[in-house]
């Protein structure tokens, strides 16, 4: 399951994601929204050297009036292009996530090989509904990026396990 996840034992859930704060914020603030926000996520994903149980996600969320999808592809390609350097590569590959629609995942090519970096989508109209926004104004778009394989990418560490193993 792709939300598999860890359980306390009282049946909390620690979270896989932070939209949570995304959907907290639009149920407080009218359009126009523009949020980063970071946080921890925790998935049973196999330990590799691109994988981890517990993460940093850095989630963003664009609310405002004819918010379109070129908008999040532009946003997206300008912050990588920034952080990376101009001759960064980047795909866009379709994908289904439960709150946006169409979703994409968001590969870079580092060291041979294409690498995922997150996930990104508009969001759905049917959130606007949920949360007292008129889906025929507004639009928006979401997006969650793995911090430390930014910081990978960045300055070329090539196991993700590094940045927690204590070794200078």
């Amino acid at each position: 399951n792709e939300q598999d996840t860890f359980y306390l034992p009282d049946g909390r859930l620690l979270r896989s994601h932070t939209s949570s704060v995304q959907i907290r914020v639009m149920e407080n603030t009218p359009p126009p929204v523009r949020i980063i926000a970071p946080g921890s996520a925790y998935r049973r994903d196999e330990v590799d050297a691109t994988h981890l149980a517990q993460f940093t996600q850095m989630e963003g969320l664009y609310v405002a009036e004819r918010v379109s999808l070129a908008d999040l592809k532009g946003t997206l390609e300008f912050f990588f292009r920034e952080l990376f350097g101009t001759g960064t590569e980047i795909q866009f590959r379709p994908h289904f996530f439960p709150f946006t629609e169409p979703s994409v995942e968001v590969d870079f090519y580092w060291n041979g090989a294409w690498i995922e970096f997150g996930g990104a989508g508009m969001v759905d109209p049917a959130v606007f509904e949920a949360v007292g926004y008129d889906p025929e104004v507004y639009s928006g778009f979401a997006f969650g990026l793995g911090v430390e394989r930014l910081c990978m990418r960045r300055h070329g560490i090539t196991d993700i396990r590094d940045l927690y193993s204590g070794d200078l």
